[in-house]
Formats: C-alpha cells, sequence, structure tokens
C-alpha cells in the first residue's frame, strides 16, 4: 500500500505541477456542460423581422405586435431600406411583405396573401420561421373573429439564397472554417512546442535572429498548406454536394489570408503556454471547442445568453464563419468584407501583442 499510495502522490503532483493539463481536466468538463446547457440549442430564436406594409393596415400590424411578443422575433433598428433589401443586406432574417393596398382590406376581398421572404443561409433559422409565423397568423386570427369576418391568410414563401434548404450547404463553409483555423493551430502550435521538448528551440534562439524571423518561419509554411487544404475542401463541396459560390472569388481568398493573422496568432501565443507536445495538444483541444461552439458555424449565435454573445462576437472564428457563408451563399459585398476583416483584424492585433510579447528568444 506504501507503494501504491507513492505512485498516487507522484501522479497528483506532476499533475499540480502542469497547469495545462490541470486546466484541461478540472475546468474544460465545466465549461463544457455550461456552453451546452444554457448557449447551445437548436430552436431558432431572435429572428429579425422586417414588415412592409401600410401605416393604417391593422392586420399586419397585429401580426407584427404577436410576432415580437411572442420571443421569438425582434424588432430591426429603422433602416432606409425596404424590406426585401434588408433580408438581402443581412439586417433581417425574415421580411413580411403586405398586398398591395394593405392586408385588411385584401382579406375583405378574400384575397388575403403575404409574402414571406427568408434568408436561407441558416438553414435552422429557416426552417423554423415558417411554421412561426404561421402559429402567430392562427393566433390573430382567433382573436380578430370574434369581432369581424376574417378569412384565410394565405403565405407565398420565398427561400432566399438556399432554396432548398441544402443542410449541407450551411454546414460545409462552416466545418471549412472550422478545419482551416485546426490545421493552423495545430500545426503552427505543435512545430514551436516540438522544438522546445526536443531541446533544438536553444539552438534557434542562439543563433543571430530575431523572434520574428523565427515566428514567420513558423507560420508562412503552414498557412500555404492551410491554404491547400481550403481549397481542396471546397473543390469537395462544389463537386460532390453542388455547393455554390455566388461571391467574389477573390474576396473568399483575401478572407482567408485576413483570417489567417488572428489565426496563426493564436497558436504562437498557445506555444509560449506550453513545454511539451501533449500540453500543446490539450490546449488545442480547449481553444478549439471553445472557438466553434461560439462561432455560429453550428448553432445560432442569437439564442445564446448576452454574455456568451459579447464572447462569441471576439472570436476570430465567428467572424470568418460569417464572411465565409456570406460569400459563398450570398455574394457578400465589400462592406460587409470589412466590417467582418476590421474585427479579424483587431482581435488578430489583441492576440499578437502578447503573442509576442511572452515569446522568449533567451533561456
Amino acid at each position: 500500500m506504501n507503494t501504491l499510495w507513492g505512485f498516487i502522490k507522484k501522479e497528483l503532483i506532476t499533475l499540480r505541477r502542469d497547469p495545462v493539463m490541470l486546466a484541461a481536466v478540472l475546468f474544460l468538463p465545466v465549461i463544457q456542460i455550461l456552453i451546452i446547457s444554457f448557449a447551445l440549442t437548436m430552436e431558432a430564436r431572435n429572428l429579425r423581422l422586417a414588415i412592409d406594409a401600410e401605416p393604417d393596415d391593422y392586420l399586419m400590424d397585429r401580426i407584427y405586435d404577436h410576432a415580437i411578443g411572442s420571443g421569438w422575433f425582434l424588432k430591426i433598428k429603422p433602416v432606409q431600406k425596404s424590406a426585401i433589401e434588408a433580408v438581402q443586406a443581412g439586417e433581417a432574417d425574415v421580411a413580411l411583405i403586405a398586398p398591395n393596398g394593405g392586408l385588411t382590406k385584401a382579406v375583405m376581398r378574400r384575397e388575403g396573401e403575404v409574402q414571406v421572404l427568408i434568408d436561407a443561409t441558416n438553414v435552422l433559422k429557416a426552417q423554423s420561421i415558417e411554421r412561426y409565423l404561421q402559429s402567430i397568423i392562427q393566433s390573430v386570427l382567433q382573436t380578430e373573429i370574434q369581432t369581424r369576418l376574417i378569412h384565410p391568410i394565405q403565405f407565398t414563401v420565398r427561400v432566399l439564397f438556399n432554396p432548398e434548404l441544402e443542410t449541407q450547404w450551411f454546414l460545409i463553409p462552416a466545418l471549412m472554417c472550422v478545419l482551416v483555423f485546426m490545421s493552423l493551430l495545430t500545426l503552427i502550435a505543435i512545430s514551436i512546442t516540438r522544438e522546445k521538448e526536443t531541446g533544438t528551440i536553444e539552438t534557434l534562439i542562439s543563433a543571430p535572429i530575431s523572434k520574428y524571423h523565427i515566428i514567420f518561419g513558423k507560420t508562412i509554411p503552414f498557412i500555404l498548406i492551410a491554404f491547400l487544404n481550403l481549397n481542396i475542401i471546397q473543390a469537395v463541396g462544389i463537386l460532390l454536394f453542388h455547393l455554390p459560390m455566388t461571391g467574389s472569388y477573390g474576396m473568399f481568398i483575401l478572407s482567408f489570408f485576413v483570417f489567417c493573422f488572428p489565426g496563426c496568432a493564436t497558436a504562437v501565443w498557445l506555444s509560449t503556454y506550453t513545454q511539451t507536445q501533449q500540453q500543446a495538444m490539450l490546449g488545442l483541444m480547449i481553444i478549439l471547442f471553445l472557438a466553434m461552439m461560439l462561432s455560429g458555424g453550428l448553432f445560432p449565435l442569437e439564442n445564446m445568453p448576452t454574455f456568451l454573445q459579447a464572447i462569441a462576437y471576439m472570436n476570430p472564428l465567428t467572424h470568418y464563419t460569417y464572411l465565409v457563408r456570406n460569400i459563398i451563399l450570398k455574394g457578400a459585398d465589400w462592406f460587409y468584407f470589412g466590417k467582418h476583416a476590421g474585427m479579424l483584424l483587431l482581435t488578430g492585433s489583441i492576440i499578437a501583442f502578447f503573442a509576442v510579447k511572452r515569446f522568449k528568444t533567451t533561456l
């Protein structure tokens, strides 16, 4: 028993002296259960609703009020655009367009037909919107039928950007971004940590070169490999799943190189905390899990609590996923690109500052 207790004590002390391993064992399961329990749900909520209707259209006002009151839909800030332009610009998830003259008058003529435009770049949202609206319409009709003759209201649904609601078109761009991020993190962090573990880092830091030579030398080759992976994944998506490329291919490539800045900075920053490849793999698991779950690639960010949405907004993978998905399915404009690319450069600058500051060229 004394021998057995000696082994147990040795392993516990070793674990205590390894902060990366200790964090992975104690804190990662807690973080996982919190995110999965509170943040991740397949139910779509906080859908941005735009409406085109006459100011005195009573029924459309009632439908809109019920929609906002349901908790499924959100008011959007007034925009200088029509409802369809708001959907195309990504400022609304769904638009309701009343018939000419207003829905109230059209219903009395037994011509009650509302056009519904749905942004289907996020399939999970698109699949829920029509069901929600049908429920809201029925609720409005049940209320109004007590006081006046209301004829059924018909929907004309038009699904934009993914008319067949192909799940692969929704998932492949997100997986593309995750795999690129995984390639950068794994290859760079493991490469730098391997130098430490084998002792060859001493040769590098004793050479007449700066830390920037080492950092760029360790990142540029793997950027090229990640770029090759990106094109292979896209080719597979196009050939096997008929994934479209609606937007500019040049913008698609440029977004990759912009994302490489925070991606590589994260890998270098992680390598400054790890001394062995095992530690690096554990750190990669933590970062990849958090980045993927809080990227909006698999689960809608709008469903998450406000504090998690704030964290997700600082996640580089969030902005890269939104960029790639919109370029491929919608054909994002340069204003949209600039908004997300700016956040990538900002977060990359912050991460790179701390990474370079911690990267030592002395023993």
